[in-house]
C-alpha cells in the first residue's frame, strides 16, 4: 500500500506503517483479511503456521471476519477467556487482533482450544481487555476520526447480556439494609468528579469522569488481581448508590440496586466484567437522579417541602414523628403541614403511607420477604394493619399484588 492523498490533499499513511508502530507498542498477533476472508498478501508470511487458528480453521476465520464487517469495530468474546478484536479498515480490509487471552489459562484449556480449531497447542498472547480495546480504538479513530469513550466501548463489548440478566435475577431474592464502609484510597479528584456527576444527574459528566486519567490510578485491594477488581467494583458501587441517596433517592431502593450489583460482581470470572458492572451501576444511578431532579423541577415545590420529602424517604422504615422532623428541618410543624398540603394536595401522613406502600410494592416484586417481614420493616403496627393500608392504596391485597407481579425487574 503506497502513501495516498485524501480529498483535501493530506497524506494518508499506509496501514503497514501503523501496524509496524503497533508491533513496537505491544506485540499482539495481527491479521489482515480481504473482504473474501482470504489473507491480504502483503501481510501473509506464506507459511502454514500450524499454531494459527485463522489458518487451520477457515470456517472460524470467516465467522470472525463477518462479525467484524457487520459491526465495524468490536471485541468478540464467544470463546472467553480467549477474545478477538476487529476493525473494518479502508479498501474493504479487515484487521483482526488475536487470539488474545484476557486472563491466565491452564494447559488443559489451551489443548482443548487448539483441538477445536485443528491447531498446534500454543498458549494465546495475554493482555487485558483495556489494552486490546485501546489498540482497536486508536486504529478505528485514525481511520474514521470518530471519538469513542474507552469505557463505553468496553461496556458495549464486555458487559454481556448474560451478566445483565443474572444481575436482574439477583433482585428476586436480595434486599439488605447493610451498607459497606470500606473505601479504597482513590485519587480524591476522581472520586469527587464521579459523585458530583451522579448527584447532579450529569450523564455526560459521568462519562468524562470515568474516562479521565485518574481512572487508571486505582489502588490494589488484594494480591489476587481478580479479587482486587471485585473489591474496587464494590467500592465504586457503594459510592455511586450513596451519591444517589444524597441526591434524594429512596434509601431502600438504592440499597436494593447496590446489593444486586454487588452480588453479580461476586460471580464475575473476569476483571473487565467487574469493572463494567461498576460503571453500569454508576450510569444507572446518574440516570435515576436525572429523572428525579427533572420531576422535582416540574413539580416546582418549595425547599421546605423538598427537604421534608427527602427526610421521609431517609426514615421511611421508622415510626414517623412530625415534631422530630420539624425540629430537624427547623420549621414549625403547623406551617410545614399547611405548606405540604398546599403544594402536594395531600397531608403529610397520607404522603408517608403512600411512600411506604410504594416501597412495599417494590419489595413484593423483587424479594422473597414475607408480608410480616415487610410490615415490620416499614414500621406498620401489624401485618393486618399493613394489609388494610395496602388494600386501600392499591385496591388489592399484598398477596394478590405479589402473585400478579412475580419477579418483574425494571432496573436495567
Amino acid at each position: 500500500m503506497d502513501i495516498q492523498n485524501d480529498e483535501k490533499g493530506a497524506k494518508i499513511l499506509p496501514l503497514s506503517y501503523g501496524l509496524s508502530l503497533l508491533k513496537q507498542l505491544l506485540p499482539v498477533p495481527t491479521h489482515i483479511f480481504k473482504s473474501d476472508c482470504h489473507y491480504y498478501e502483503k501481510f501473509d508470511n506464506n507459511e502454514y503456521d500450524d499454531w494459527n487458528v485463522f489458518k487451520t480453521d477457515f470456517d472460524f476465520r470467516c465467522r470472525i471476519v463477518q462479525k467484524i464487517k457487520e459491526s465495524r469495530l468490536t471485541i468478540i468474546s464467544d470463546e472467553k477467556p480467549v477474545v478477538y478484536g476487529g476493525v473494518a479498515c479502508a479498501d474493504e480490509l479487515i484487521l483482526v487482533i488475536g487470539p488474545i487471552s484476557i486472563t491466565e489459562i491452564d494447559q488443559s484449556f489451551c489443548k482443548l482450544y487448539a483441538l477445536k480449531h485443528n491447531a498446534v497447542n500454543v498458549a494465546p498472547f495475554n493482555c487485558t481487555v483495556q489494552k486490546l480495546a485501546s489498540i482497536l480504538l486508536l486504529i478505528h479513530s485514525s481511520i474514521t476520526g470518530e471519538y469513542i469513550y474507552l469505557s463505553d466501548f468496553i461496556n458495549d463489548t464486555a458487559l454481556s447480556e448474560d451478566i445483565i440478566e443474572n444481575t436482574n435475577r439477583q433482585f428476586a431474592r436480595i434486599f439488605s439494609e447493610q451498607s459497606l464502609n470500606t473505601r479504597t484510597h482513590n485519587p480524591s479528584q476522581f472520586e469527587e468528579s464521579i459523585k458530583n456527576a451522579i448527584t447532579t444527574g450529569n450523564v455526560e459528566g459521568l462519562k468524562q469522569a470515568l474516562n479521565s486519567i485518574y481512572a487508571s490510578m486505582r489502588g490494589t485491594l488484594s494480591r489476587n488481581s481478580l479479587r482486587s477488581a471485585k473489591n474496587l467494583a464494590i467500592v465504586d458501587i457503594t459510592i455511586a448508590t450513596r451519591a444517589a441517596i444524597d441526591a434524594g433517592l429512596s434509601v431502600e431502593e438504592m440499597y436494593t440496586i447496590s446489593d444486586g450489583f454487588i452480588m453479580e460482581v461476586e460471580d464475575c470470572k473476569y476483571e473487565a466484567d467487574a469493572a463494567a458492572l461498576a460503571q453500569a451501576c454508576a450510569l444507572r444511578c446518574t440516570q435515576k437522579v436525572a429523572k428525579y431532579l427533572s420531576e422535582r423541577k416540574a413539580r416546582s415545590t418549595s425547599l421546605p417541602v423538598d427537604r421534608a420529602c427527602q427526610y421521609i424517604d431517609h426514615h421511611i422504615n421508622e415510626k414517623f414523628d412530625l415534631t422530630s422532623m420539624s425540629n430537624k428541618l427547623k420549621i414549625s410543624s403547623s406551617y410545614l403541614s399547611k405548606l405540604f398540603r398546599q403544594e402536594k394536595n395531600i397531608s403529610i401522613g397520607d404522603y408517608i403511607r403512600r411512600r411506604k406502600i410504594e416501597i412495599a410494592k417494590m419489595l413484593l416484586r423483587t424479594t422473597d420477604r414475607s408480608l410480616g417481614e415487610i410490615a415490620m420493616l416499614l414500621s406498620f403496627n401489624s401485618q393486618s394493619h399493613f394489609g388494610r393500608v395496602f388494600l386501600k392504596e392499591t385496591g388489592m391485597t399484598p398477596a394478590a399484588y405479589k402473585n400478579s407481579n412475580a419477579i418483574r425487574d425494571s432496573f436495567l
